[in-house]
């Protein structure tokens, strides 16, 4: 080689090297790359000899196994004994027909393992999981806890005690006292609508405890995610052994009044004496978690209200300083759905910040969103998203959704492609589809002397105390 030409070569490799250790320029955001055609996890389903559906995600990073039993019965099926699926779901790992609540504690922590169960609307969801090497006794465990409880005497005590004690602490919490109220008004008669009371707490006996569990813990009626470093070939014979005494059943009949619908602005205020704050919601009625929509909510919910960039947040907190913060959020069920924008604010601009709220809701329906702001709350929504497909649990609550709420078997391989294409277009369509100025709900819980008179410039205003019963104003 020349040495002209040996001394370009050099040349170039140089400068080759000085653009990759070049310092980016920070002055420039970088653009974002598409989001991934499938990010979820593939699955594999299979069906027990008794009926129950297993989800199995093979996840090898981690040696860990997942399990999480749904059972498609919640708080709607209570059936006029609110709380009683709570109080099922909250004694499952309280003791079973063979342990005692103090030695099935020691068993899964002698191996690590965690047992949880929680009741929601339409489901309880049966967690539990540990490391793989001791995956038989996991098994062994979570079936002794799902088929056999023992619902004993004392620990139902200690909890209806831990129950009433907790009721009597919200009425100190005007955040807790808002979100009854508002499902009282969105929901009506509707088991949605429904929250415990001292009364209901203890009208619920340990037999209606022990007929729930039997009249809904049916493998027909339940489905179970495996997640985890397993292979299904392995984990599905061994599941199959582990619940080969779960029999299938009858389900009882399910009758649901319908949510009512919402004419007008509406205010509805819990008088708290002493509050010098008020905390407020303006709440309508809003889809269900079939609806198709849901990646798009996603991103127009999170322009009204997600967090920092919200446009709540940045004029209630940003522009007037009423507030630490404003947020929305659709709260999507099986059978019905609600939409609510939130915040708390100082009595003396309570008013002031309902009404702003309604003006960026109004905002949405009537103008476009801007390309640049669309952009960041798309990204922001595709980024959480990936980021939670890093929680197993989450991962295997998903699966079990498509089969609860009736989803496309691609509902999340498509989640984040779908949320790029929200267009400004779009969002003001489902803008207009999904949010309301006109007829909403308006809860406050702040002291009625002090707001009153401004509230009723808004609305009808119905009065109430902190026990949520109606009063005169």
């Amino acid at each position: 080689m020349k040495p002209f030409s040996t001394l370009k070569v050099a040349l170039a490799l140089t400068a080759s090297v000085n653009t990759l250790l070049a310092e980016p320029d920070r002055t420039q955001k970088p653009q974002p790359g598409p989001a991934p055609a499938a990010s979820f996890p593939d699955y594999q389903l299979r069906e027990l000899s008794n009926g129950l559906k297993v989800f199995v995600i093979e996840d090898d990073r981690k040696p860990t196994i997942t399990l999480r039993l749904l059972i498609k019965s919640g708080s709607t099926s209570d059936a006029g004994k609110t709380g009683l699926a709570g109080f099922t779901a909250g004694l499952l790992n309280r003791g079973t027909a063979t342990l005692t609540a103090a030695q099935f504690a020691a068993e899964t922590d002698f191996i690590g393992m965690r047992l949880e169960a929680m009741a929601g609307p339409d489901s309880i969801a049966v967690s539990a999981g540990g490391l793989t090497k001791y995956t038989e006794k996991i098994l062994a465990l979570f079936s002794d806890a799902v088929l056999h409880p023992a619902f004993p005497e004392d620990q139902f005590a200690k909890e209806q005690r831990k129950t009433l004690s907790a009721l009597a602490a919200e009425k100190q919490e005007p955040a807790r006292l808002a979100s009854k109220l508002a499902g009282k008004v969105i929901f009506g008669e509707h088991p949605y609508g429904a929250f415990m009371t001292p009364a209901t707490v203890q009208a619920v006996t340990r037999q209606d405890l022990v007929g729930f569990h039997r009249r809904h813990f049916l493998p027909n009626n339940a489905t179970l995610a495996v997640v985890g470093d397993v292979s299904a070939a392995d984990i599905l014979p061994r599941i199959e052994k582990a619940l080969a005494a779960w029999k299938p059943g009858t389900l009882p009949e399910l009758e649901l009044p319908p949510a009512p619908s919402l004419k007008g602005i509406t205010v509805h205020l819990v008088d708290r004496p002493g509050s010098v704050q008020s905390n407020i919601r303006v709440c309508q009625t809003g889809p269900a978690r079939r609806d198709p929509n849901v990646p798009e909510l996603n991103v127009l919910n999170a322009t009204l209200g997600g967090g920092f960039s919200g446009r709540l947040f940045q004029n209630l907190r940003e522009k007037h300083g009423w507030t630490y913060g404003a947020y929305s959020a659709f709260d999507m069920r099986k059978h019905a759905g609600a939409f609510e924008a939130s915040a708390e604010t100082r009595n003396d601009v309570t008013a002031k910040a309902i009404e702003d709220t309604l003006k960026e809701i109004a905002r949405l329906r009537d103008e476009p969103v801007p390309e640049q702001e669309l952009e960041l709350q798309r990204q922001y929504n595709i980024g959480n998203y990936l980021l939670s497909l890093e929680n197993t649990g989450r991962t295997a609550q998903r699966v079990q959704d498509i089969d609860l709420y009736g989803l496309p078997p691609d509902f999340y391989k498509t989640y984040a492609r779908r949320m790029e294409a929200v267009t400004a277009a779009s969002t003001q369509e489902l803008a207009r589809k999904f949010l309301s100025t006109e007829n909403v709900a308006i809860t406050v819980v702040g002291e009625a002397k002090e707001v009153l008179p401004e509230l009723e410039k808004i609305g009808k205003v119905h009065v109430y105390d902190t026990e949520l019963q109606p009063i005169k104003k």
